[in-house]
This record gives structure tokens, C-alpha cells and sequence, in this order.
């Protein structure tokens, strides 16, 4: 059975396993409910350090993500890879789908996922924001869809089938992750 635990506790514990995993992490606006969704597998981690932006893995990792774009983003003709920090993501709009949604938001989901070789960090969550680890079980991929849905439902605003259909393009590009095919 799948099972997911916060990343700062999984840390504290000494429970994050080093064969591989998936981390989930948020970053939210409460102000304009701008939401970017990240999510790493990684595999064979030889090192985890804390540094002052978060925990940084040493192993090999691919990474996608979700964006959600409420209707009054000023920012909307912008390509996600051009806006500020907090809200990019490295992709082209020719490199992402984009689901119009019926409230006028925008979810888009990446394609391809980014490879990240030897490094990568994740941030701690604060505020609103949330980093969990899904720890690789047989069934990690149906927990993973289910979550997304159940977050773009329940606290996005989404309806069930704009949810339910962003889930499925992620979990399309979480399949093509690589990490776990070596």
C-alpha cells in the first residue's frame, strides 16, 4: 500500500529511502491562487545535506510539474519559463498541455519531464505550502494520481473531470521518468 509522510519529518527520522522516492512539493499564492506543483523521483542517492534553501540530494532525479494560472494573472501571455521565480517553470508553451478550465484558470502540465543530473534541492514548505515524500511501492503511481486529483478538486477549486484529466496528463509524464529504468 502506498505510503506518503512529510519530507521534514521523513528527514528528522533518518526514514528518507536512499534506493528512491517521489517528492511532492507546492508553492501557492493565497493572494491570487497561483499554485506551482513540483514532483522529483530520484534513485541511488549517495548523500542528503541540509543547506539554507532546503535539502539537497545528491543522486540522479528527473522532475516535472503543475501549474495552475487563475484567470486574473496579469502575466498570462507570458512563456512559463519567463516569469518571475516563484511562478516558472521550465517549459515553453509548446512544451506543456494546457487544460482551459471553466472558471477561465489554466492548468498546465509539462509533456517531458527535466532530467537533473548528480544534484538537485528541495525547498521547505512554508506557509501554505506542503513537501511529502511517496515512498516507491507497487502501488505509488495510483496514490500519486489520486493526490493530484484530490489537490486540484479540493483545493484549487477545479471540477472533478478538469481534476481528474490534470492528474492523468501528469501521471503521462511521470511514467516517462527515467531514473527508475536503469
Amino acid at each position: 500500500m502506498a505510503k506518503a509522510t512529510s519530507l521534514q519529518k521523513a528527514y528528522v527520522n533518518g526514514a528518507i529511502p536512499l534506493n528512491g522516492g517521489f517528492i511532492f512539493s507546492s508553492s501557492f499564492d493565497a493572494a491570487t491562487a497561483y499554485a506551482v506543483y513540483e514532483i522529483t523521483s530520484y534513485a541511488g542517492v549517495e548523500d542528503i545535506k541540509k543547506d539554507p534553501e532546503g535539502l539537497v540530494f545528491k543522486a540522479d532525479s528527473n522532475r516535472t510539474h503543475v501549474l495552475l494560472e487563475p484567470p486574473s494573472y496579469p502575466g498570462r501571455h507570458l512563456e512559463p519559463l519567463s516569469r518571475e521565480k516563484e511562478r516558472a517553470i521550465p517549459y515553453r508553451f509548446s512544451e506543456i498541455d494546457i487544460i482551459e478550465c471553466k472558471k477561465s484558470e489554466r492548468l498546465m502540465v509539462p509533456r517531458e519531464p527535466v532530467n537533473l543530473r548528480s544534484s538537485f534541492t528541495i525547498r521547505e514548505s512554508a506557509g501554505g505550502n506542503f513537501c511529502f515524500i511517496f515512498y516507491p511501492t507497487e502501488d505509488v503511481h495510483a496514490a500519486i494520481k489520486k493526490f493530484m486529483a484530490d489537490l486540484l478538486y479540493n483545493d484549487c477549486n477545479l471540477s472533478k473531470d478538469e481534476s481528474v484529466n490534470g492528474a492523468g496528463l501528469l501521471m503521462n509524464t511521470i511514467k516517462k521518468f527515467s531514473v527508475w529504468k536503469r
